[in-house]
């Protein structure tokens, strides 16, 4: 054996790595495959949630729309010109929140959609 082999073989002896205690390979796979799990498990329910997210503001436009119809019919015990001036508001604030929030949906949604 050559010199230069001797020096090889001594670098060589010295790249093993010596572990601390014999089954920390199985423990580390372990950790990853119960990561992996919770990894999936939180997509799931981000899935479940973005649906239900979905469902609830269809209700809530249902609902707006259904309120909008409404407030003409109601009696209030202030003046007519006011229930335009009510009807009004209420329309302005129900574009702002299906605007506002459709766009959060739809960025949520997209998000999911670009992970799988």
């Amino acid at each position: 054996m050559t010199e230069e082999d001797k020096l090889f073989k001594e670098l060589l002896s010295h790249g093993e790595e010596n572990l601390p205690f014999p089954d920390i390979e199985d423990d580390v796979m372990l950790n990853i495959e119960r990561l992996e799990l919770e990894k999936k498990a939180i997509q799931e329910d981000y899935q479940r949630g973005v649906a239900f997210s979905w469902f609830f503001f269809i209700v809530g436009i249902v609902s707006g729309i259904v309120l909008m119809s409404l407030i003409p019919q109601m009696e209030f015990q202030v003046s007519p010109k006011y229930t335009d001036t009510i009807l009004l508001v209420f329309q302005v604030g129900f574009i702002l929140f299906v605007l506002t929030h459709f766009e959060k949906l739809m960025s949520m949604t997209r998000k999911n959609i670009m992970k799988f």
